[in-house]
């Protein structure tokens, strides 16, 4: 695949061109735009996707991963819309509730998009959408065919160089094959079978290990788990922290009260000793 890609500068200027043209660009709605998974093995390749990609740029807060979030591409024009399967973007920051991203807000589009074949919807993802996301700029563009019979091979990885996408790198992980390298994620990727369907598995290109959506997820519930076991011992050393300081109040109070008993019982001794000096012997009287 080779196509032109534009810069985002060249798109800010399109998108102005397209907003002057369409008179009152603010008053365009952008909607939001409904996703149905074309089978089970779709939407779980695409859930799978984007809970690996969710939990290892968690501590990213400049990093939006975001699963079926339109993208409208042309200021002014609602009908300029493209609907990625799963995008990643550094550099927006995740924070907020976006029904849309409109690339002329968020000041560029995706850098990285991954859409999942379907035997609607790959000839449009081979033609079409890749034309597009190439023009509006998106570095990376990735295809994954969770049947195993719509594409040549199972995992394709486009990346923009010299204005033209062209395959990304293919590079071997001893022990585990060859894996497909995105420079932009900092990743390598490589599709596997999981209970029928075709899924992504990731790798870390420093030490080489692996993981995807279902292992995050097991990985998040190992975390919850563990969180709920220190809150549990928390609570425990707290109501023992309460009980010591219950006993310990306790004691002072027996203390204090001891001490009372023995000062009561010393100033009884005393006055019983004073009253036997004053009181007149017998031989007085």
């Amino acid at each position: 695949m080779s196509l032109k890609t534009h810069t985002p500068t060249a798109l800010a200027a399109a998108a102005n061109s397209a907003a002057e043209a369409a008179g009152e660009p603010d008053a365009v709605e952008y909607p939001e735009r409904q996703w149905i998974a074309q089978s089970v093995w779709h939407g779980e390749a695409v859930l799978l996707a984007t809970a690996a990609l969710r939990n290892r740029f968690r501590d990213c807060e400049d990093v939006l991963v975001a699963m079926e979030l339109v993208v409208y591409y042309e200021r002014g024009d609602n009908a300029a819309w493209l609907q990625p399967d799963v995008q990643v973007v550094f550099g927006v920051g995740r924070g907020g509730n976006r029904s849309t991203y409109r690339v002329w807000d968020e000041g560029k589009a995706p850098d990285f998009v991954l859409e999942v074949a379907s035997p609607s919807t790959a000839e449009h993802d081979a033609r079409y959408k890749a034309g597009e996301y190439a023009r509006i700029g998106v570095r990376e563009y990735w295809r994954l065919d969770p049947e195993g019979a719509l594409m040549g091979t199972a995992l394709e990885g486009y990346a923009a160089t010299g204005g033209r996408y062209e395959p990304v790198e293919s590079v071997e992980h001893p022990g585990r094959g060859r894996h497909l390298r995105s420079r932009v994620l900092g990743l390598d990727l490589r599709s596997r079978k999981r209970d029928g369907a075709t899924v992504l598995v990731f790798a870390d290109p420093r030490t080489g290990e692996e993981f995807d959506g279902a292992l995050e997820e097991a990985e998040r519930r190992r975390r919850i788990a563990e969180d709920r076991v220190t809150a549990e011992r928390r609570q425990a050393t707290a109501e023992r922290d309460r009980a010591d300081a219950e006993r310990d109040r306790a004691d002072a109070e027996r203390d204090r009260a001891l001490a009372a008993e023995d000062r009561v019982r010393k100033l009884e001794e005393r006055l019983r000793s004073v009253a036997s000096r004053s009181r007149p012997s017998e031989l007085d009287s």
